[in-house]
């Protein structure tokens, strides 16, 4: 496609698993960007189906000169894997990733890049996302506030939910494939410990859908022990960091075991939910513990919102 970076094409990548059907919703929603020029990266991600084969049929009805696709295969197994791969093939200032089983509402790319033209200092943009879940809809948490803290909590960097530029996405390390669940979280993380120009829109531009096969498990204890290595590598990227609030972000990531011990719990795994919920209490100091206790035994029983109660203290 284009041997040095251009200004004005944005690349979306999207990478894909046994998805032939859903795959083309979302490479319709692409093409249907008001915006233009446009770039695509595919990773598929060792598909066992026809997956590879429907997008390269898509791909030879659909292309154009603004609108290229490019695709690629990784048979590393998992979604940022096939991120860490399809980052390398980006050759444009910015770049956008997004799931093959959700939709893109068509002005967003262009929203992006007029106020990137209007604010050319921002290094990410974001905006919320609407979750559909059978018959219920709902809006993800607002882009505001102390953004790395609401990200540790509520993941507000979405993969599908911002762009960023290229080259700072590569300097805080990309996508890391060792990090097979909450691989957003950790990569926003990141992002965030370094401080980027963030520009917050309000307005909804992705449709997310729910799907029964989710890469995700249907319950947090069907991948125990994954979740936790995310949370491991965003402590250790905190004391890496130069912040001077490293003790609240550490206790922040103790308030996630405890709520991820509290789900284990909810799902009738005391085995996965007692040791990680001893060994938090263990890692923060003494007079945080009953903050933890108390978001472990709300969320336990069936409550939400634990933070919203105890998040200024910890």
């Amino acid at each position: 496609m284009m041997e040095s970076a251009e200004k004005n094409w944005m690349t979306i990548v999207v990478p894909v698993y046994n998805r032939p059907n859903l795959i083309i919703r979302c490479l319709e929603s692409l093409k249907a960007q008001t915006y233009r020029p446009l770039h695509i990266i595919i990773v598929d991600n060792a598909s066992t189906d026809n997956t590879k084969a429907k997008v390269e049929a898509w791909k030879d009805d659909n292309a154009s000169k603004e609108f290229t696709l490019a695709i690629y295969s990784d048979s590393r197994k998992g979604a940022a894997y096939a991120r860490e791969t399809g980052l390398e093939h980006v050759k444009t200032d910015r770049v956008m990733f997004f799931d093959s089983d959700d939709t893109l509402r068509p002005r967003c790319v262009e929203t992006v890049m007029n106020t990137w033209r209007q604010e050319s200092e921002i290094d990410v943009i974001a905006w919320p996302v609407a979750i559909h879940d059978g018959e219920e809809v709902r809006i993800t948490h607002s882009i505001k506030g102390n953004l790395l803290e609401r990200h540790l909590v509520h993941a507000i960097f979405r993969t599908h939910g911002y762009a960023v530029k290229t080259e700072f996405l590569r300097k805080v390390g990309g996508w890391k494939g060792a990090f097979p669940n909450w691989n957003d979280l950790e990569t926003g993380a990141r992002l965030l410990l370094l401080d980027p120009k963030v520009k917050a829109l309000s307005e909804p531009f992705v449709d997310v859908y729910h799907q029964k096969e989710s890469i995700t498990g249907n319950n947090f204890s069907e991948k125990a022990g994954k979740w936790e290595m995310s949370l491991d590598g965003i402590d250790d990227s905190i004391d890496e960091s130069g912040r001077s609030d490293k003790a609240r972000l550490h206790n922040i990531i103790s308030y996630r075991r405890a709520i991820l011990a509290a789900h284990y719990a909810k799902e009738g795994h005391p085995e996965l939910s007692i040791p990680l919920y001893e060994e938090t209490l263990q890692g923060i100091p003494d007079k945080k513990r009953p903050l933890i206790r108390f978001a472990y035994h709300w969320t336990k029983s069936g409550l939400r919102g634990a933070f919203s109660i105890v998040g200024k203290f910890l």
